[in-house]
């Protein structure tokens, strides 16, 4: 038994420190995805128009079973803004998984949506959405979002928010 229990550890020591890095590296890479979803986070609330430079002009935006336009969420965001007083946006976003190439990337993520004003109740969204992106030049544009918004049904089974997601209904 001792005897194979050092080549074991060896081995298995070995394969760590060759997958660590590979990991590491994705987990990198799909930082940056995020940091672009990141940018138009800070810029709904604010600046809305603004949006427009980080998605393609291929892009499709589906949100649950329909189809959005890019131009008709500015027109949304703008009219939230108008009509909300002292707004504030916060996003939150949990990476599930996400691949980055040369050319093309996706992340999955679980989002919380909160959105505030001085004169209302605190609206709040709770999303799993896929988003993928392609290299233009040198930056990376979102060219297809899909979101789909998760029951509540009061989250009782381990109070976790995708209990529903891992073990669906249907």
């Amino acid at each position: 038994m001792r005897t194979y229990f050092k080549p074991l550890a060896i081995m298995t020591l070995l394969i760590a420190a060759v997958f660590a890095p590979i990991q590491g590296a994705q987990a990198a890479d799909t930082d940056v995805l995020l940091s672009v979803l990141k940018k138009v986070d800070n810029l709904v609330c604010v600046a809305p128009d603004k949006i427009k430079e980080f998605y393609s002009p291929k892009l499709v935006i589906m949100f649950d079973d329909r189809r959005a336009l890019l131009e008709s969420r500015i027109e949304s965001y703008q009219s939230m803004k108008a009509d909300f007083q002292g707004i504030k946006c916060d996003f939150k976003r949990a990476l599930l998984t996400g691949h980055v190439g040369p050319q093309v990337g996706y992340v999955l993520v679980d989002e919380l949506i909160s959105v505030k004003s001085r004169l209302s109740t605190d609206e709040r969204q709770h999303n799993v959405c896929t988003y993928v992106f392609a290299k233009e030049g040198s930056a990376w544009k979102i060219i297809h979002e899909h979101c789909s918004s998760l029951p509540d049904y009061s989250i009782a089974p381990g109070e976790d928010g995708l209990y529903y997601y891992h073990n669906p209904v249907y």
